[in-house]
């Protein structure tokens, strides 16, 4: 069972680390096996996990496996283990949410929530509120981006972007990108 985190290009999972410190390669399909299937049964046995990403990032640490507690071996439960460094690797890749936006974003989401059920027609001027300023914040944001030297792939990430894509997109920000380039 794997992690997805919000922004859908970070894919999280536990892989098995071997007595040697590699991990198992793939099946012929390309797929993978879940750690817990090295037990030693079929073939060789996990000495140890570690967290991974679809991206190609691997953890560091080897963490303990107990194969009769798939939750504490993981570490989403308590947020430790494989599962917390894949949560750093993410935060390191997308930058971190603050708090406080995080919780106007859920308060706002709730509201909108709220007026769907009481008053629909408000619920829709509101969300079409939000729709309409949504691009003046992320053109507001790239422009200072690009001031601060980011670079356009880093720009497109949030957005799901390539560098390309991110540059057409945002370019023509007046006295932000192009003047930069």
């Amino acid at each position: 069972m794997g992690w997805i985190d919000e922004s859908g290009r970070h894919e999280g999972f536990v892989t098995a680390v071997l007595a040697d410190g590699g991990e198992p390669g793939p099946r012929p399909d390309g797929s993978r096996m879940p750690w817990w299937a090295y037990n030693g049964a079929d073939g060789p046995r996990a000495v140890g996990v570690r967290g991974a990403c679809g991206c190609g990032w691997r953890g560091g640490a080897t963490h303990p496996v107990d194969f009769g507690d798939d939750e504490a071996t993981e570490g989403r439960t308590e947020g430790t283990g494989p599962y917390a460094d894949w949560e750093r690797h993410v935060t390191a890749a997308e930058g971190q949410m603050p708090y406080d936006v995080e919780q106007l974003l859920g308060m706002l989401g709730r509201r909108i929530d709220e007026l769907s059920e009481q008053q629909p027609l408000t619920a829709l001027r509101v969300a079409a509120r939000v729709e309409g300023m949504a691009p003046m914040y992320s053109a507001g944001a790239a422009g200072a981006a690009r001031r601060a030297l980011v670079s356009w792939e880093a720009i497109g990430s949030p957005f799901g972007l390539s560098a390309e894509a991110a540059r057409t997109r945002f370019a023509l920000i007046p006295g932000s990108a192009d003047s930069l380039d």
